[in-house]
């Protein structure tokens, strides 16, 4: 009869733990506390623009905020306001018309011009030429072409490995003995 009436004391102080934990949760998702108020109000648009360091613990930071830009002096003991002034707008280019894009005749041109004078630069350094060719270049973010003289392994060198056919079979094989079995 003792142990009925600790468990039923420890699962009603369970219950009422839970239950003040999701009131709490509640309130603070409908901003009733300081760390939800801000939700679902439009808060002030923010932005560091540049951040310099002075020294060890001091910096000067420039920051815009709703238009306005504010030059601020950050110190290990508090923030100071050195200027404030109206931020500049934003360059914007405005294309009133069609924008021509190059066609690939264009870019082949560009592209001859570009190897003329490269060709051009080598004729000047022929020293170096030499050195330079000898190495293998490829063009980054592509694969090497496969290697011929790889070494495939024969089954005996994988027998009982993970890689090897023969022991998937095997583990298939004693899966199906041990459903059917």
């Amino acid at each position: 009869m003792d142990t009925l009436v600790i468990a039923l004391r420890v699962a009603l102080s369970l219950g009422v733990v839970l239950a003040l934990m999701w009131v709490l949760h509640r309130r603070m998702q409908k901003g009733q506390f300081g760390a939800g108020r801000t939700r679902g109000r439009r808060s002030a648009s923010l932005e560091v623009v540049a951040r310099q360091g002075i020294g060890g613990k001091a910096s000067v930071v420039v920051v815009d905020v709703d238009g306005e830009r504010l030059v601020l002096g950050v110190a290990e003991h508090g923030v100071t306001l050195l200027t404030s002034g109206q931020a500049p707008a934003p360059e914007l280019t405005i294309v009133t018309g069609p924008v021509a894009l190059p066609t690939a005749d264009a870019f082949r041109a560009e592209l001859d011009r570009q190897d003329e004078g490269r060709s051009g630069l080598q004729s000047e350094t022929d020293t170096d030429t030499d050195a330079a060719e000898s190495l293998p270049l490829r063009p980054r973010g592509r694969r090497a072409a496969p290697r011929t003289n790889a070494v495939v392994p024969t089954a005996t060198q994988l027998q009982g490995s993970v890689l090897s056919a023969d022991t998937w079979r095997q583990a298939a094989s004693a899966l199906r003995s041990r459903r059917t079995g």
